[in-house]
Parts: C-alpha cells; sequence; structure tokens
C-alpha cells in the first residue's frame, strides 16, 4: 500500500489582505469556533492567531495576520511588517481580496510583496460576493495575471458560500502530512490571550472608533479550575480621557464590557469565567519603542 494513503494532507495557510477584507470571518467560518475577534472596525487583529481545521482529509492550520496597510506610524509599520514576515510560515498563502472596494495603494503594495515570493502557493479569495456592493468580475480583471496564483475562488465567509469549494482546493494543494496538532484542537491560543482578544474586541465594538487603537490588555492573575476560570485583565490606555470613557457614567461601559466578555468567554471555554477589569493609564503606549519591540518581535 502507498505511504501517503495512510497520510492526511496537513500543513499551514497563511492569510494577508487588506484591513477588513474578512480574514478572521473566514477562519471562524472554516474552524467552526470564535477563534478570531472580529469587528466591522479596521485592524482588529494585532496577533497572529492560528486556527485549525479538521476533516477525514485533512488538518489546516491558518495564520491570521493583521490587515496590510502603509499607513506612516511605529504601531501600523509593526502590524504591517508582522503580517508579511508570517506570510512566509505557509505552506500556502491565501490572498484574501474584498469584492466591494476598489484596488487602491494597499492593494497594489500587496500585489507587489507577492510577486516577491518564491516556492509558496498561492491561492486568490475574492471574499463578500454576496453583498450588493460586490464588484467580483471588475476586482477579478485589475489582479488576475498580476499574481501568480495557484487557484481564484470567489467565496462569502459571512454566509458559508463556496467555503466548501475553497478547503478542497487548499486541502488539494498541502502536502501529505501527519497532523501537527491533536484532531479535537481549534486553535493553539493560549487562555490569556484568548481573555485578552475577547475583553478588547468588546471595547472595540463598544466605544469610539478612535479609542480601540489606544488600548491594550495585559492579563494580571489568571486560575485555572476544572469547573470555572478566575482572571483579572488590565485594560491599558494613553490618557486619562480615554479611561474615562471605557469606565463610563458610573462605571457603566465598564460594567458592560466585562459582562459581555464573560458570556463570549464561558461559551469558549465551557465553564465558569469570573473576569474582573480594571482600567489603567500608560501614556503614548503606541509610540513606546520598548513596548512595541516586545509585542511585534522587531528589530
Amino acid at each position: 500500500m502507498n505511504e501517503t494513503q495512510n497520510k492526511k494532507k496537513a500543513g499551514f495557510v497563511a492569510l494577508i489582505g487588506r484591513p477588513s477584507s474578512g480574514k478572521s470571518t473566514l477562519i471562524n467560518t472554516i474552524c467552526g469556533d470564535k477563534i478570531c475577534i472580529v469587528s466591522e472596525k479596521p485592524q482588529t487583529t494585532q496577533f497572529i492567531v492560528r486556527g485549525i481545521y479538521n476533516d477525514e482529509k485533512s488538518q489546516i492550520i491558518f495564520i491570521d495576520t493583521p490587515g496590510y496597510h502603509n499607513f506612516d506610524s511605529n504601531l501600523n509599520r509593526g502590524l504591517s511588517n508582522l503580517a508579511l514576515r508570517n506570510i512566509s510560515e505557509g505552506d500556502i498563502i491565501l490572498y484574501i481580496v474584498d469584492t466591494t472596494r476598489s484596488i487602491g495603494a494597499e492593494e497594489n503594495e500587496i500585489i507587489e510583496q507577492l510577486r516577491k515570493v518564491k516556492n509558496k502557493k498561492i491561492v486568490i479569495v475574492y471574499n463578500k460576493i454576496d453583498s450588493e456592493d460586490s464588484k467580483p468580475d471588475e476586482i477579478k480583471n485589475e489582479i488576475t495575471g498580476k499574481v501568480n496564483a495557484l487557484y481564484e475562488v470567489e467565496v462569502s465567509a459571512k454566509d458559508n458560500k463556496n467555503i466548501d469549494k475553497l478547503i478542497n482546493v487548499i486541502t488539494d494543494a498541502l502536502p501529505f502530512s501527519e497532523p501537527y496538532y491533536p484532531v479535537d484542537y481549534v486553535t493553539d491560543q493560549s487562555i490569556p490571550f484568548r481573555i485578552k482578544e475577547v475583553v478588547r474586541e468588546k471595547i472595540i465594538n463598544n466605544t469610539a472608533e478612535e479609542l480601540p487603537y489606544s488600548v491594550y490588555i495585559a492579563v494580571d492573575y489568571l486560575d485555572v479550575k476544572d469547573d470555572c476560570i478566575t482572571a483579572y485583565a488590565d485594560i491599558f490606555v494613553e490618557r486619562e480621557s480615554q479611561k474615562g470613557m471605557i469606565v463610563g457614567k458610573k462605571g457603566m461601559m465598564i460594567k458592560k464590557i466585562g459582562a459581555e466578555s464573560r458570556i463570549e468567554l464561558e461559551n469558549i471555554f465551557e465553564k465558569k469565567v469570573n473576569l474582573f477589569c480594571k482600567v489603567k493609564v500608560h501614556p503614548n503606549w503606541k509610540k513606546d519603542k520598548i513596548f512595541l519591540k516586545k509585542l511585534f518581535s522587531l528589530e
């Protein structure tokens, strides 16, 4: 018997695309779990996140990255460099294109970066074809031929359209290999990481547009038992005025953020969660090169 008949297809798939192109939604839809935080506001993903998909034929480890953009700031450069650096981890690169937006400078920069990629299989995923604003034919005409793609697939991550087709395309392109993770894993994220990301999502979705990008979360204390998780999370902002926005009038906003986070985390961990959030001020953390170097492992 051929040795490959006893093995699955298995490997790593790195995603790249502009902010809000739907990378996180795609991973959550494929993996059937809340792996990545999702928001209508751009640049939600700040860290590398792995979602793991298993079926009888394959194990696909998805590497979500921050949305690539060329805004000029230490934080945004760090996020974009992180996105570019981590596509090298993938056996396959999924280039996610938002079909509701015209091609712009950021899209052209991603295309230029992908043209430099050697020895990687590239799949172009045209997302959001369910939207009334979608222009897949127009967008495809502008991109096709500029990137040496193995396949092109039109999908709606939100509505689960053509996701099976995309999974088949990825599986066909992966090598035969032993699985990298147990088959019941959906992510390799740690408990503190998932807590931080859920709290950050609730802040993003409940506060003013400019505030979420001045926030980072640290889990100061964690106690995990069979039936309960207890965590203390510090929410750092840049200014006292921002602290007031998160705390809210009579503490109502921080209570809302905490309550929504607890409900989400109890669904994820399937056990009771005691979560205590405190807001602290860390002036200008986005300009703190020591902090950003630690955050993004920048040189």
